[in-house]
This record gives structure tokens, sequence and C-alpha cells, in this order.
């Protein structure tokens, strides 16, 4: 008989934070201003995906200021993306003091994206590859960035955040081929010819997404594109389109590269580390009342402290609250 299936749970943490941080009003502040709107939004967030997936094992993993080996190959990489709020920057750590409470492990390297930690430890699980180390698994990574869906395979899923905080989708092969007529590795060279804008990936400029969707569906991949050009066959496209495709080519491939997710970090990754369920209730109980989100402490088996009259009132406000997110 064969081992029950695993669940591992990858949580794309900047994704997921920067959703909050707009989803959710930036007046929720606790007693003394401090502003609560993100770490409430990932708070919830988690629990969701917690209740969704009810996964064994569970890790983090964050972008790191500074720049990635995509600089070092495209120095305008992410050059025109605005910079967020300060007051998003502010709650980052306690986000982290959030995974560190419920002793949730964080992976991260200089020199790479959050994407590419994810990457590499969702390898580790592929079923298709030779670097495998883990059977009997199903992969979830928790995202709103459809960056993340050219790694789903067999038994790793997106959770794709859809609307907000509250309306997610399980992506797999088959919703990406039903919804986009794709398969999950077209996603890299469909940026490589239409580019991306927020991430100022350049792509074959004159060719936009629907234009790219369509050279895919015809010949397959990049590659095999560039391969009938050079053979000089006819491709089914307007003579402008065609123009388009050699002019850019180097480009195309550079785009390609850096649309590319890594699935090589150098991790120091123990998968013993990541078992969910670990921690230590009373510290928990603190930071969630010191963040006064008290109503959530139910939702990890805490029973609340016994409470004044003035917290009482409090916590009703933020049950208020719970409400209205999950209309967002």
């Amino acid at each position: 008989m064969a081992d029950e299936l695993k669940k591992f749970v990858l949580i794309d943490s900047n994704a997921i934070i920067h959703r909050a941080y707009h989803a959710l009003p930036k007046t929720m502040a606790t007693r003394k201003g401090e502003l609560t709107n993100v770490v409430y939004g990932y708070t919830t967030t988690l629990i969701k995906v917690l209740e969704d997936i009810k996964p064994d094992y569970i890790a983090a993993s964050f972008d790191l200021a500074g720049k990635t080996f995509r600089h070092d190959e495209y120095v305008e990489y992410k050059a025109h993306r605005v910079k967020a709020d300060q007051e998003l920057y502010d709650q980052i750590p306690r986000v982290r003091e959030l995974l560190d409470v419920l002793n949730i492990p964080v992976y991260e390297k200089e020199g790479f994206e959050a994407d590419d930690c994810i990457g590499t430890i969702s390898d580790m699980f592929e079923e298709r590859t030779s670097k495998r180390k883990f059977e009997n698994f199903q992969v979830y990574i928790v995202t709103g960035d459809k960056d993340a869906f050219q790694l789903v395979d067999g038994n790793i899923f997106v959770y794709d955040l859809k609307k907000g905080l509250s309306v997610a989708q399980i992506i797999n092969r088959k919703v990406i081929d039903l919804e986009w007529g794709l398969q999950p590795e077209d996603f890299i060279d469909l940026k490589a010819l239409a580019g991306d804008p927020s991430d100022n990936i350049p792509g074959v400029p004159g060719i936009g997404n629907k234009t790219a969707t369509d050279l895919l569906k015809k010949y397959d991949t990049l590659k095999n594109i560039y391969k009938l050009i050079n053979e000089n066959v006819d491709l089914d496209t307007k003579p402008r389109i065609l123009g388009l495709l050699k002019e850019y080519k180097d480009q195309a491939f550079l785009s390609q590269r850096l649309a590319t997710i890594r699935r090589d970090v150098p991790l120091d990754f123990h998968l013993e580390d990541c078992r969910w369920g670990d921690y230590d209730k009373d510290r928990v109980q603190s930071f969630f009342e010191e963040m006064q989100f008290h109503s959530l402490l139910r939702r990890f088996g805490i029973e609340r402290r016994e409470l004044s009259l003035s917290k009482m009132t409090e916590e009703t406000e933020v049950e208020k609250k719970d409400e209205q997110l999950k209309l967002l």
C-alpha cells in the first residue's frame, strides 16, 4: 500500500505582504498607533491556507533588499517599479516575528528572489526531476503572482490568490490548459515574447500577450520559433511580427533568462524544520495580544484570556474587520 500523501506549503511572503497592504484599510492599528493591516492580512491568509490545505509541513520565503543575479545580467531589471510605501516595509519585521512565533522557517538568499528559493525547494519534490529528494508529497505554492505557474507539475500546485486575500484557486496543469491554453513552462516564453512591465522585462516590442500566446500554441517554444526562423520556414503570422522577432531575437532570449525561476539556489534546507504545528502557544498568544488580533487566537486552538471591558470592545472591532476582509 502506497504511503499517504503529505502536504507541504511554500509561502511567497512578499506577494502576500503587498496584496495585504493594498487590500486592507490603513486605519488598522494598535492602541499605540502601530499599523497592522499587512500583518493582519498575512495572518488571515495563513489561516485560510491552513484550513484549506491542512499542511503537514510549511515554510516561507522573502525577497531580500539589494540586487540579484538578474540585475547583473540586465541593469534595468525592475528599474521602473515604484517603491512601496514605508508603512508597508515597516510591517515586514512583524510578519517575520509572526513566522518565528509559529515556528515556520524562512528560506532566503542574497542575490536571489523568493521565487528562486521556492523553485529550488519545490524541485526537491518534483516527480520529473533527477534532483527529487522527497516522495509522496503534494507541494502548494501560496502566491498572487503568475510567475510561479511555471513551477506547476503533477504534484506541485499554485494556491493562487485571485481576488484580494479571500478568494483563491488551486492551479494545476489542467487549469492552466483550460484557462490559458498553455503548459506551465510556457509562462517563461510568454514573458520572453510579451515582456513584463512590472519587472521591466523587455520582451519583443510590439508583441503582446495575445500574439505571444498564439505563437506558443502554434510553435510550442521560443527555441522552436527561432529554429524555424533560422531554417527560413514561413511562420503563420503577420510579416510585421516576423520582422519584430528577427530584430529582437537577443532581447527575447535575455527576457527568457530573466523570467526563468532558478532551481539551484544554495539553501540549507531541512524538511523536518518545516513540520507544522510545533509552536509555543504562550508565545503565539502574547504576540497576537500585542497586535490586538484577539479574535484570531481560537483559530490556533488557543483560548483567549479574560478581557477587560475596553479590550472586549477592541476585540469586537477586530472581529468586524475580519468579516470585512471576507468581502474583499
